[in-house]
């Protein structure tokens, strides 16, 4: 009988073990953490990282000879991001093709203000009364420029159109620029000087008057060419002194480089 308890008690420490293993097996691998699992946090909208306006003192300052109303909106173009828009206006005496006056300081510009500023060169083979007529001055005033360098077709007119016509047709392109855009400012040139003229250079001294009596800026550039009266002249011109050459294109242009480029 004794033997027979023993037994029962022997078993019953044996299934008490057992069930005993198999609670906390059950226990300790229900605590088990889980493997962690990392959340970045997302943004549903992505703000756009806006680029600081800035002004470039350096672009600004070689900009010192241009008129103060110039250099103001010019100031203001800049701070904006928006281009700075020069036009070149004149005769076939502004040189559109390669190696012109005109191609020559298009590139100065863009290589001296990069970005900053764009140029439009409007070159037509007609007297001022024909520029106006034919509507060209509103083709330039579409293009929106804030600077135009006008030469206003002096030598085409001479024999051809009286003087006070040649003042009324600016005042006329004039008009039909600040149309467009108020703030715009015009700066008179001549065209080209020619050999032993008689009326042409009066014409032109006429024209400096007009722009000093009209408050506009008037960018004398015969200064750097040979005197009239002197034959060296005529190796700066065309055969018939329509127009510059190579050599007058080049003289002409490093005058306006240096007005338009500052040291």
């Amino acid at each position: 009988m004794r033997k027979f308890i023993t037994i029962l008690a022997v078993l019953a420490t044996i299934i008490f073990i057992a069930a005993a293993h198999n609670y906390w097996k059950g226990k300790t691998s229900a605590i088990v953490p889980a493997a962690k699992v990392e959340e970045k946090p997302t943004n549903d909208v992505e703000e756009k990282a806006e680029k600081p306006v800035t002004t470039d003192a350096d672009v600004l300052a070689i900009a010192a000879n241009w008129p103060k109303e110039a250099q103001g909106t010019f100031n203001k173009s800049v701070t904006q991001g928006k281009p700075y828009k020069i036009a070149f206006v004149g005769s076939e005496s502004i040189g559109k093709e390669d190696g012109g006056w005109s191609v020559m300081l298009e590139d100065a510009l863009g290589n001296a203000y990069d970005d900053t500023v764009e140029v439009g060169i409007f070159e037509y083979a007609e007297r001022s009364d024909e520029f106006i007529n034919n509507g060209h001055a509103e083709e330039v005033a579409g293009f929106g420029p804030d600077f135009v360098l006008f030469e206003p077709f002096t030598l085409n007119d001479n024999g051809n159109v009286e003087v006070e016509d040649n003042h009324e047709n600016i005042k006329t392109f004039i008009s039909a620029v600040k149309k467009a855009n108020e703030d715009a400012v015009v700066v008179l040139q001549p065209p080209h000087p020619i050999h032993n003229a008689t009326f042409y250079p009066e014409q032109v001294g006429q024209l400096k008057d007009f722009a000093n009596s009209e408050g506009l800026d008037y960018l004398d550039h015969w200064s750097v060419w040979p005197d009239q009266e002197n034959e060296e002249l005529r190796t700066y011109l065309q055969d018939k002194q329509g127009a510059p050459n190579e050599k007058g294109h080049e003289v002409w242009f490093n005058y306006l480089k240096d007005y338009f480029i500052a040291e």
